[in-house]
C-alpha cells in the first residue's frame, strides 16, 4: 500500500511541477512509467490503471506546448538527419498497409512507430540545456538502476531473466540491452560530473552491472563492448585520465560480479556458425534465421509487413528451429526475427533497410564529428556527453545483431539526446569564437 500511495504522490507531484515550473517533471513521469510500470508489480494491484504512459504523455505534450515560450529556441525538432528518417520510416510502414501479411499486428506496429516519434519530441525539446540534457542522462541511468534492483530479487529461470521491466523491456535480451545503455550514460555522467553527483552515477553503475550479469545476454555484451570502444574514441582529452580510471575499476569491479552461468554462456557467442552437435541451440538458430530471412526479402522486396517474419517462419524454416506459444499450441509454432537489420529487410523491406543503413551511418559519423568538436576546445563536458549518447546508441546497433530491436523506445530518446548534444556543442564552439572589433577611425570602404 506504501508504494501504490508513494506512486501516486510522485505522478501528481511530477504532474503539478510540469504545468508550474517545467516539462522535464512530465517526462521524468512518463519514463517513471516505463520503468516502474505499477501493472507489473504487486502494489499495481492497488492502483487504477487509466494508462500511465498516455497519461504522462499527455501531461508532458501540454506542458510543453505550454512552456514554449520559455524554453530555449531550437531548430524544428523534424529538422534532423534522425527525425527524418524515423518520420519516413514511419510513413513507409503505413504505406504498406494494404499488403502486410498481418494486417493487426502491422497496424499495431506502425502506431507504436509513431508514438516513439513523439517520445523523440519530448525529449528533443526538453534537452535544450546542458543542465536539462543531465537531468534526462541521470533518469535514463535512474531508470536502469531500479530495474537493476529489481533484477537482483528476482529468480532466473534456465539461466535467463525474464520478466523484469515493463512493456518492451519484459524479456532478458531486451533488460540487458537497456542495462548496457545505462552502463554507458553513466559512465559519461561519472566523466563529467564531480561531488555527489558522479558519487551517484557510480552507485547507479554498480546496480545496473549486477543487473546486467544477471540478465545473461551475449548480444547486450557486444553491445557494451562496442559502447565503451565509442566512448573510449569521443570522450574529451580532459577525461581521459578519469576514462582509464574508470575502466579498471569497472574491469575489477565486473570480474567480480560475473557467475559461471555469464562467462559459460558469453563462451558460446561462436556458436552462431558452429554446426556442431555441441553448439548452443540459440546461438546456432540465429543462424538458421538468418539465411531464411534471405529468401523471405526476395518474396518479398518491398516488405511484408511488421511481424512478417513471424508469420513467414513456418514456410521457410525448419520445424526444429520454431518456437510454440504460451499456449503451447503446436500449429501456431513460428519464430521471430532475432537480428534488427534483418527484421528491416524482411519486414519493410529495400525501402526499409536503406533507412535502417542511413541511420547507422549516421551515428558513425557523429563519432568523428563530436572528436572534431572536442578538438576545437568545445566545453569537455558536452563533448563526453555526446559521446556516452552515441555509444549508448552503438549498443543498440551491434546488440541488435543477434536481437531484433526495432521497437526498442531507448533508441527514439537517444537520438534525440545525441542531436541536442551536438546542437548544444555547435553553439558552444560559436560563442567561443572571437569577434571582430572594427578599430577606431579606420576607413569605410564603398
Amino acid at each position: 500500500m506504501y508504494f501504490a500511495a508513494l506512486w501516486l504522490i510522485f505522478s501528481a507531484a511530477c504532474s503539478v511541477l510540469a504545468f508550474r515550473r517545467h516539462p522535464l517533471y512530465g517526462l521524468l513521469f512518463y519514463l517513471a512509467t516505463l520503468y516502474m510500470h505499477p501493472p507489473s508489480r504487486w502494489w499495481g494491484a492497488m492502483l487504477p490503471d487509466p494508462g500511465w504512459a498516455a497519461v504522462a504523455a499527455g501531461v508532458t505534450a501540454l506542458a510543453i506546448i505550454l512552456h514554449r515560450g520559455r524554453l530555449n529556441p531550437k531548430p524544428l525538432w523534424c529538422a534532423n538527419a534522425p527525425a527524418v528518417l524515423l518520420i519516413l520510416y514511419t510513413v513507409w510502414m503505413f504505406i504498406q498497409t494494404p499488403w502486410a501479411l498481418d494486417l493487426e499486428s502491422h497496424m499495431l506496429g506502425s502506431v507504436r512507430y509513431a508514438k516513439y516519434l513523439v517520445a523523440f519530441w519530448f525529449v528533443y525539446r526538453i534537452a535544450d540545456t546542458k543542465q536539462n540534457l543531465l537531468a534526462v542522462l541521470y533518469a535514463h541511468g535512474a531508470g536502469c538502476g531500479l530495474l537493476g534492483i529489481y533484477a537482483r530479487y528476482t529468480p532466473r529461470e534456465q539461466g535467463r531473466l525474464d520478466g523484469v521491466g515493463g512493456p518492451g523491456i519484459d524479456d532478458a535480451n531486451t533488460l540487458a540491452m537497456y542495462f548496457a545503455t545505462g552502463a554507458i550514460v553513466c559512465m559519461g555522467l561519472i566523466l563529467t560530473q564531480k561531488g555527489w553527483r558522479r558519487w551517484i552515477a557510480f552507485v547507479l553503475l554498480a546496480l545496473i552491472g549486477n543487473g546486467f550479469v544477471l540478465a545473461n545476454s551475449r548480444g547486450a555484451f557486444m553491445g557494451l563492448v562496442a559502447g565503451v570502444l565509442v566512448m573510449l574514441l569521443c570522450k574529451s582529452r580532459e577525461h581521459r585520465r578519469m576514462f582509464w580510471a574508470l575502466s579498471l575499476v569497472g574491469a575489477v569491479g565486473f570480474a567480480i560480479i560475473v557467475d559461471k552461468l555469464f562467462i559459460e554462456r558469453m563462451f558460446t557467442i561462436g556458436d552462431v556458425v558452429e554446426a556442431s552437435e555441441d553448439a548452443d541451440m540459440s546461438a546456432r538458430s540465429r543462424m538458421v534465421i538468418y539465411e531464411a530471412q534471405l529468401k523471405m526479402f526476395a518474396e518479398y522486396p518491398f516488405g511484408s509487413g511488421y511481424r512478417g517474419t513471424v508469420e513467414l517462419s513456418p514456410r521457410f524454416i525448419d520445424r526444429q528451429w520454431l518456437t510454440v506459444g504460451k499456449d503451447g499450441d503446436e500449429s501456431s509454432a513460428a519464430r521471430a526475427s532475432h537480428n534488427t537489420f534483418m527484421t528491416t529487410l524482411v519486414e519493410q523491406g529495400v525501402p526499409g533497410a536503406v533507412l535502417f543503413l542511413w541511420l547507422f551511418g549516421w551515428v558513425c559519423l557523429s563519432v568523428p564529428r563530436i572528436r572534431r568538436n572536442a578538438a576545437n576546445r568545445v566545453d569537455p563536458d558536452l563533448a563526453t556527453l555526446a559521446g556516452a549518447a552515441c555509444g549508448a546508441l552503438m549498443v543498440v546497433f551491434v546488440a541488435g545483431m543477434a536481437t531484433d530491436y526495432l521497437m526498442a523506445e531507448v533508441q527514439f530518446w537517444l537520438y534525440a539526446l545525441l542531436v541536442s548534444a551536438l546542437q548544444l556543442s555547435q553553439a558552444d564552439l560559436l560563442a567561443r569564437r572571437p569577434v571582430a572589433v572594427p578599430v577606431a577611425g579606420a576607413l569605410k570602404l564603398a
